[in-house]
């Protein structure tokens, strides 16, 4: 199994999609300019091309791609215009239909996720539908978002010093103000939004042709985190075009971004916990302790090395170096407990660096075209364009000070939260909150221990949604589960999304057992987790 290679800390943390909600419009219902536009605009005739222009295996030569303009601000369709980059995964039979998929982030690319079913074996799936990867607007190879960087890296947010938490700020601050000052101009910050996009998926359904020439009339969805909330409320807006929606790993639309990034320290906390348990049971491969306080402490020990140290030089096993401060540590935790099935790297990681044994080779150089460079402004503009952040920087110090102690992975890093300094642009596009009665069916699948999308929120949005079914994964702490290798969640999916079979009420599936570490054992054949698959095989390219 491919090790996430550092740069899957791109990989963000949690579906970060939501804005201004009007719950009082009813489905369909609302006219406004926006959507006669997306409406009544001309069509146009999409050419497919391959997407690989290097050498990949046969089944991935199949996804071809293409691009879309769309309105920059769909309240002015007429004005200029943004480039979407859309792949197409035709399907191998006669299509049923078109399946839309969305890998979260918000900002995460996606042109790549379709192939991510090729390897998970989905067979029924690529006979039956063609599958449609979007970069949404902001990320990947449509129009970029951008801020100018300001690295807190070597602000360690447990430094609780005058001083540091000043520096924090600051930093924070000055981000918050390059997303929106300094950004791309051609796509400026405050059309980085949720419902821009929701607009934007709209049109690209009315521009697809099914692979066989036929008009899609309706789309159906496979939406990972932020997919999630990106799909609930395409399906609330356009609900005449609302086919089968799947969201998988729920972020609860329901409520608020700052909410649900609250609930994150203690869901990874509790993850890590799982972890240290794994780990201690494999003490003899990795050498981090025998039970869950020894490895954590383990854990604590080696940070506090880097702390001293400042930076450490850390070799991985692909053979690239990297200066590691204390947050980049942390990062890589956070990252490697999306799925069970990292916590094997995750334990080499550590182990890697206790025994501080490293050595230094240069970083190949970066491609012109940079496709992961909209992933983070994407996500800032529209966590920060969407909701309003109610905390000041002064209660931001404050409650990342008392959720540190109690979950010190996630919970000191509050602290940089440069939504606190946002200034949310007026007259935003608006969408109404999915909520209620009369909406679109959806499928929700969540499992208990999930730790970037708190299974409470889930369930709160289940209950907010109410026409919606909620498959809840026992005994797993995944995040992203279909495609897996959950035989239940899969089953339960596939009748839905394929068959129209919908749950006649919410389900149980069991999670599947922890892996044995590959040095433990002669299996070789992990399964993956989509969203992170979506993301290697990214890095493949386009040339």
């Amino acid at each position: 199994m491919r090790r996430p290679a550092l740069v899957m800390a791109t990989v963000t943390l949690l579906s970060l999609v939501s804005f201004v909600p009007s719950s009082s419009a009813l489905p369909g219902r609302t006219e406004d300019p926006a959507r006669t536009a997306v409406q009544r605009l001309a069509v146009k005739n999409l050419k497919w091309e391959p997407c690989f222009e290097r050498k990949v295996k046969a089944a991935y030569r199949r996804v071809e791609c293409t691009t879309l303009k769309s309105p920059l601000d769909w309240k002015k369709p007429n004005g200029k215009k943004i480039t979407l980059h859309i792949s197409r995964l035709k399907a191998r039979k006669k299509p049923r239909g078109v399946v839309f998929t969305n890998p979260g982030g918000p900002g995460d690319l996606g042109w790549t996720l379709p192939l991510v079913f090729i390897d998970a074996g989905r067979n029924r799936l690529l006979d039956t539908m063609d599958i449609i990867g979007i970069d949404v607007r902001g990320t990947g190879y449509s129009t970029q978002a951008s801020c100018k960087r300001f690295s807190s890296r070597n602000l360690d947010p447990r430094n609780r010093s005058a001083g540091n938490i000043k520096a924090a700020l600051a930093q924070s601050a000055k981000f918050a103000k390059s997303c929106q000052n300094s950004g791309n101009k051609k796509l400026p910050s405050k059309y980085v939004t949720t419902a821009q996009t929701v607009y934007d998926l709209e049109w690209i359904r009315r521009n697809l042709k099914t692979s066989d020439n036929r008009k899609v009339n309706k789309i159906h969805w496979i939406g990972y985190s932020a997919g999630t909330w990106l799909g609930a409320y395409y399906a609330r807006k356009w609900p005449k075009h609302t086919g089968r929606f799947v969201l998988d790993s729920v972020v609860n639309f329901a409520s608020t971004w700052e909410a649900t990034w609250d609930a994150q320290p203690e869901a990874f906390q509790k993850r890590f916990g799982t972890f240290a348990r794994w780990a201690a049971r494999h003490n003899g491969s990795y050498g981090l302790g025998t039970s869950q306080k020894a490895v954590t402490a383990s854990y604590e020990r080696i940070r506090a090395d880097v702390v001293k140290a400042g930076t450490v030089e850390y070799l991985d096993y692909d053979g690239n170096s990297w200066d590691l401060y204390p947050q980049d540590v942390d990062q890589e935790i956070v990252t490697s407990l999306y799925s069970k099935y990292f916590f094997e790297y995750l334990a080499g990681f550590l182990a890697d660096l206790s025994e501080a044994s490293n050595a230094r080779e240069a970083r190949a150089a970066r491609r012109a075209h940079n496709p992961y460079a909209g992933q983070t402004p994407t996500f800032m503009n529209i966590g920060c364009n969407d909701t309003p952040t109610k905390r000041t920087p002064e209660e931001l110090v404050t409650y990342s000070g008392q959720a540190g102690p109690k979950y010190p992975l996630m919970g000191y890093a509050r602290l940089f939260d440069s939504c606190v300094y946002w200034k949310r642009p007026s007259g935003q596009l608006k969408l109404p909150l999915p909520v209620g009665r009369g909406l679109p069916k959806v499928l929700m699948i969540h499992s208990v221990g999930d730790p970037a999308t708190w299974y409470g929120g889930a369930v709160q949005a289940h209950k907010a949604y109410r026409n919606s079914r909620l498959v809840t994964v026992r005994n797993e702490g995944d995040h992203a589960i279909y495609a897996g290798d959950n035989p239940c969640v899969n089953a339960v999916v596939e009748k839905y999304l394929i068959d129209g079979v919908y749950p006649k009420k919410d389900l149980s599936c069991s999670g599947r057992p922890m892996p044995t570490p590959l040095r433990e054992t002669r299996e070789r054949d992990r399964p993956v987790n989509p969203v992170l698959r979506a993301a290697e095989l990214a890095e493949a390219g386009r040339g």
